[in-house]
């Protein structure tokens, strides 16, 4: 057997998305293949549900996505909140002033400031603030005069609240907190579907649940020194409505993930479903 390289790591590996535990068991391998691309590669492996016949109770979607990725940087952890890895930007106007939804008037251009970062560039030469929802808006504590702010998750006794009040803050969401996107669509047709957007499902203003999340870092060492991994993601969905929502109907998933280097993988998709056919 060939000594391995620090290109090659083999490594077979299971996520659990709600609980973030991860468990690494090592392939031998008799044969040094190429490295992968540094762009992941996945595929759809099996998809499970588990129904809990009790009120109130949520069920479990459970897909298995086979991954290859040649650089093994794979993972955010739970609390990494800083840049890429953050929420969201924060609009300012040309005077670096906060944006708000209720301001009559903004002093033009617009610029993107990220929190613990700063301002990151040009924005908009044009108001374009859109009507009020919860992809392009979020709640934060603002100065007066709307100079400076409290970042998204300041416990609020370290708030001065004499200078600083909630408002409507106008922010870009950012694509790349969450490492796996996952989209659902229902079958209406032979060759056609219609996207599930569980945001809207629950709230007028999209403030619902999303099934895009985080797993953790795969591997250490793989993602310090550059090695390949390839292996196997369990990504569990929790939700009471899954039942209500797509019923004996036919959907699919479409899914992806993105590396720490921002790199995404290509889109795979499940196939046509039933949730009876899924049941565990």
């Amino acid at each position: 057997m060939k000594g391995k390289s620090k290109y090659w790591n083999k490594i077979s590996l299971s996520i659990q998305f709600v609980i973030f535990a991860s468990t690494v068991v090592s392939l031998p391998s008799c044969t040094e293949p190429d490295p992968f691309p540094i762009i992941p590669q996945i595929q759809f492996n099996n998809m499970e549900y588990v129904e809990l016949l009790e009120n109130g109770s949520p069920d479990s979607l459970i897909l298995y996505l086979n991954f290859q990725d040649g650089d093994g940087d794979l993972g955010i952890e739970g609390d990494e909140d800083l840049a890429p890895f953050h929420d969201f930007d924060i609009v300012l106007d040309n005077e670096g002033k906060v944006v708000t939804i209720g301001q009559p008037e903004v002093e033009l251009p617009l610029f993107l400031f990220t929190p613990r970062f700063g301002v990151v560039g040009r924005f908009s030469d044009e108001d374009n603030r859109p009507a009020f929802d919860c992809a392009n808006y979020d709640t934060l504590y603002i100065k007066n005069d709307r100079s400076d702010l409290y970042l998204p998750g300041t416990p609020l006794d370290q708030i001065d609240l004499t200078e600083f009040y909630k408002d409507t803050v106008y922010i870009q969401r950012n694509p790349y907190e969450n490492n796996i996107i996952v989209k659902y669509f229902r079958k209406r047709g032979t060759d056609e579907y219609e996207e599930i957007n569980w945001r809207y499902l629950t709230s007028e203003y999209g403030c619902g649940i999303s099934f895009d999340g985080r797993f953790p870092i795969l591997d250490i060492e793989s993602a310090i020194d550059g090695s390949s991994l390839e292996g196997v993601i369990k990504y569990s969905m929790v939700s009471t409505g899954f039942r209500t929502v797509l019923r004996k109907d036919t959907f699919k998933l479409q899914f992806q993930i993105i590396d720490r280097g921002l790199h995404g993988s290509n889109v795979a998709d499940t196939g046509d479903l039933t949730l009876d056919q899924l049941l565990r």
